[in-house]
């Protein structure tokens, strides 16, 4: 099981996006590099790939989060600058954590994707360069999954154990509640 660790500097954009990606239904989590050093556009344009590829393997479409991140990782192998971070899902997700680790794996990289579960801090983890200047996201077809998070993220993220007790009463800003 993929464990990740707790943020160390927490940003309340980093809570919120968490939270809200939680209210989504998730069937896997996954991180990706590359065989080689790449730059932040091919490496998007190879990510678009692999979910068009996904999507056509297990055929309803594919929604996905994806944050990439300009930190060295090798997903257990040799390090690499450039990964992504993702959670994505389907209606036909019963092989989705295979087809998708064998995907990555046979066209771009070293890879470990893991069925998605949600008392983990997958959600969390994907979203913790937001609102960094090395942040680069990207997402497709969030609007045909259900969203079933709070409204009024301000709201749950002063109820949240993931938010610590010193930003509590930091979480602010109208534009976070959903309408």
């Amino acid at each position: 099981m993929m464990t990740t660790a707790r943020l160390v500097k927490y940003d309340p954009m980093q809570q919120h996006m968490g939270t809200w990606l939680l209210g989504y239904d998730w069937n896997i989590y996954g991180c990706g590099t590359y065989w080689e050093p790449v730059s932040q556009v091919p490496a998007h344009a190879r990510l678009k790939r692999f979910m068009e590829r996904l999507d056509r393997k297990v055929h309803p479409p594919v929604s996905y989060f994806a944050a990439m991140e300009r930190r060295y990782s090798g997903c257990g192998d040799s390090p690499i600058p450039i990964h992504w971070h993702f959670l994505a899902a389907s209606r036909n997700s019963e092989s989705m954590t295979a087809v998708a680790q064998k995907l990555w794996e046979d066209s771009f990289g070293n890879a470990k994707v893991e069925q998605y579960d949600r008392s983990l801090d997958g959600a969390f983890y994907t979203c913790k360069l937001a609102n960094h200047p090395n942040g680069v996201i990207t997402f497709n077809n969030l609007e045909k999954m259900k969203y079933d998070g709070p409204s009024d993220l301000i709201a749950v993220s002063r109820e949240n154990p993931y938010v610590p007790a010193h930003l509590k009463d930091k979480v602010f800003g109208a534009y976070l509640a959903l309408r």
